[in-house]
């Protein structure tokens, strides 16, 4: 067939699988025909426009010069990599262009690639050791901003490639520690992504609060993740190198990166927020887990050979079914998340399942469930039928009454930080750094772990040892404010917990009501300043201009009176020189708290 012939009859492959690459366009700019058009190619916008113009020269193409044209480009494409779309012309190799199987099974899919492909984390880096890739590529995909956006361009990339490149992309993901990404494309592997509840937990509901309690920097986190095999070297840095390095756009990139992790991930960090102190943050998360033994319970005659494996079976398939949420266990989630629980896990040892219940409401509500046997029925009945032919008659649940009085203590001993109790501590910081003394015997009273006390220890400066303290507090429990406050008298410095507290009247809870009239006052007077300077400016007809005028030299006077009380209570200094007016004086004000 004539090039003509072939391009036409494969106009749609071509134009899936072509990639109009620097290299493929600067090969073409020898080749007869195709060089003085190739101007037209690079003013097209999107990708598939360039090929499509290219497609369309090709068709154009004089018949006495088509052989040479058509050598020209397959020269062109297997010089830029694309040797498997150089076979449609001309076969000469097993390179083929990616199958519609595959094709599609990343289409389909692409959404989910999206939320959980992590392209960063030497996966380009593996794709373009492999040949599957080039550099070009790589470069193109990571100026692009946003993961999501990235992956986007991945995938656009990779449909473009000969079909092997599907097999080498699964490779470089489990190689990754991205099996769970394997998973959604084969649905094959032990790996499952995060669910989606967990996802919206740590991207929306329960994002600002994680962002400002979860202790990064001073609790050794970072080190527990990567000692479980949650994070990787690359994502470390990629947390720690943040600019500004705080606490709160590290956490903003903890939580983005555990949002595209697997469930196995996810919980492990959680094993690590345990390990690390933070509790707190966890029983917000996702609460409190109660574990109970399932127990089955066989017809009589059945098999006892077949029962181990029977077992076996069973708690493959509930793993499974809970993990997926599968049909048969939908009734039963449905039940469970409407009312704050769920199913967090399924395990060996006559098979064990963590149940975790949110709040206290949801534990009562548990409690109830279980001890009246419907839970256990609704168990039953979601999967004794799938095994029945084997004798699997009924499910019997047990939870020792310990795991409920466990579950309890967990929410009431670690309450997190109310916001009054946090929004107290970082708005006395400025107060605080001059007047609080952090001495050993200061630090030897307070539950701190020894990665926390080296943090305040090593601080450069007494202002820094009190900022990181006061930081530090405000991401423990709720427990941690009262301690706080209790060994501040205990180390006699009265004044700066009656300041933290509000107890006293120049703590801050009456310094802030003091500055909110201030500023309502001073928010009026500009109003009211505005308001009489538009009306000076039509030249009111009306009333004149000089008793406006008048008017406006008053208001403007009080509201500067406002601002400088405000300043002061800010504890901005403030110019030698008074604010005056003919005759008058207006002398500075002490606020009351430091008379």
């Amino acid at each position: 067939m004539t090039l003509k012939q072939e391009t036409k009859s494969n106009f749609l492959s071509l134009l899936r699988c072509m990639d109009p690459s620097i290299d493929l366009l600067g090969g073409l700019r020898s080749v007869p025909f195709v060089e003085d058009r190739i101007s037209v190619i690079d003013q097209q916008i999107t990708d598939e426009h360039k090929i499509n113009a290219l497609l369309k020269i090709l068709c154009e193409v004089p018949d006495d010069i088509q052989e040479s044209v058509m050598n020209g480009l397959i020269s062109a494409l297997k010089s830029s990599g694309q040797e498997h779309v150089a076979n449609i012309f001309r076969r000469e190799s097993d390179k083929v262009p990616m199958s519609d199987e595959h094709y599609n099974t990343l289409m389909i899919n692409i959404d989910q690639l999206c939320e959980f492909v992590d392209p960063e984390n030497k996966l380009l880096d593996k794709l373009v050791s492999r040949r599957v890739i080039s550099l070009t590529d790589a470069k193109y995909v990571h100026a692009t901003t946003g993961y999501t956006e990235k992956v986007r361009k991945l995938i656009g990339v990779l449909t473009r490639k000969s079909d092997d490149a599907f097999d080498v992309f699964i490779d470089a993901l489990n190689q990754t520690g991205q099996s769970h990404v394997t998973y959604i494309l084969t649905q094959e592997g032990n790996s499952r992504p995060l669910k989606e509840e967990y996802r919206k937990r740590l991207l929306i509901s329960k994002r600002e609060y994680l962002v400002n309690m979860i202790d990064p920097k001073n609790s050794g986190l970072i080190t527990s993740l990567m000692s479980k095999g949650v994070f990787s070297n690359y994502d470390k840095e990629r947390v720690t190198s943040v600019q500004p390095d705080t606490d709160h756009l590290r956490n903003e990139i903890i939580l983005d990166l555990i949002a595209r992790k697997s469930q196995c991930d996810f919980f492990n960090f959680i094993s690590a927020l345990n390990d690390t102190g933070q509790t707190h943050v966890v029983v917000s998360l996702i609460g409190a887990d109660i574990i109970a033994k399932v127990k089955t319970v066989y017809e009589s005659g059945a098999d006892g050979s077949q029962l181990p494996d029977v077992d076996a079976e069973l708690l493959e398939y509930m793993r499974e079914m809970f993990q997926t949420n599968g049909d048969v266990v939908r009734r039963v989630n449905e039940l469970l998340s409407h009312n704050g629980i769920s199913v967090s896990g399924v395990r060996e040892g006559c098979i064990e399942v963590t149940f975790t219940c949110e709040n206290v409401e949801s534990l009562r509500y548990f409690r109830e469930l279980t001890e009246s046997g419907k839970l256990e029925q609704m168990l039953s009945e979601a999967f004794c039928s799938q095994f029945a032919n084997k004798g699997l008659e009924s499910l019997q649940l047990t939870i020792p009454n310990e795991q409920f009085e466990q579950c309890s203590r967990t929410f009431s001993e670690w309450i997190p930080m109310t916001s009054d109790h946090r929004k107290s501590l970082l708005s006395s910081e400025e107060w605080l750094v001059d007047k609080m003394i952090v001495s050993d015997d200061f630090l030897d009273k307070l539950s701190l772990c020894r990665r926390r006390r080296q943090a305040i220890e090593q601080a450069a400066t007494q202002e820094q040892q009190v900022k990181t303290l006061l930081n530090i507090v405000s991401r423990r429990p709720d427990s941690a404010f009262t301690q706080l406050l209790s060994v501040l008298n205990d180390t006699n410095q009265h004044e700066v917990a009656a300041i933290i507290s509000g107890d006293s009247g120049s703590g801050t809870g009456s310094y802030e009501r003091g500055t909110q009239d201030v500023r309502n006052k001073s928010d009026c007077g500009l109003e009211t300043l505005l308001r009489l300077i538009k009306k000076a400016e039509v030249c009111c007809v009306d009333e004149g201009f000089w008793p406006v005028f008048n008017r406006i030299c008053a208001v403007a006077r009080d509201l500067a009176m406002s601002l400088q009380n405000l300043r002061e209570q800010h504890l901005v200094p403030m110019s030698s020189l008074s604010l005056q007016t003919p005759g008058k004086v207006i002398k500075r004000c002490v606020p009351r708290h430091n008379r």
